[in-house]
């Protein structure tokens, strides 16, 4: 089966020419969103994903209607490959799984997208080495904050001195039982 996908950012862009387009290239079914392609839970494109089968082939009017990114390209092709299902651009015909060609630029572009994974990887490993060897700490600061303690003292006040229940007085300093307990817990220990 030929499917359809449109995709267009705000209510007021118009997708009947998206549309009109994809049922001239034959296809069958067709599944449109109106959503930013940033967004990852795009109802169209889940609904089409789940309805594909062995053999389908996906046509766009355009990679970036339906891809955010690269990865996000990379990943999406890798889906559908484990389908069986080829993919179609119409106004970038080098972009068709059903060809050599395109099969060889999407593996060009995995490859892209691999080496970027793998640079981002390699210049976290270098930054954290760089970091340790100058001594600094990594990781969440032990201990509260100032502004927490505070809290802790505040609430602590309201309930020694004012008979206000823990959970009313905790509400009034603005901090949660768990905080409150936990702070008080780091302070004990601490003294």
């Amino acid at each position: 089966m030929i499917v359809g996908y449109a995709r267009v950012s705000t209510p007021e862009q118009k997708i009947e020419a998206q549309i009109d387009l994809l049922k001239k290239e034959g296809c069958e079914k067709i599944y449109t969103d109106i959503a930013s392609g940033v967004r990852e839970d795009r109802k169209g494109l889940n609904e089409m994903i789940k309805y594909l089968r062995e053999g389908d082939t996906i046509i766009t009017y355009k990679n970036d209607r339906i891809f955010r990114s690269l990865k996000n390209m990379v990943n999406l092709i890798d889906k559908f490959n484990e389908i069986g299902v080829h993919f179609k651009s119409i106004s970038e015909p080098e972009f068709d799984t059903r060809s050599a060609n395109g099969k060889f630029l999407l593996h060009i572009f995995s490859a892209v997208a691999e080496f970027e994974r793998n640079l981002i990887s390699e210049r976290t490993k270098v930054g954290l080495v760089n970091a340790r060897n100058r001594k600094k700490l990594l990781g969440r600061p032990a201990g509260a904050k100032k502004e927490t303690i505070e809290k802790y003292q505040y609430a602590k006040h309201l309930y020694d001195n004012q008979n206000t229940p823990i959970s009313k007085a905790c509400k009034k300093a603005g901090i949660g039982k768990t905080t409150f307990y936990r702070v008080e817990k780091e302070l004990i220990k601490n003294s």
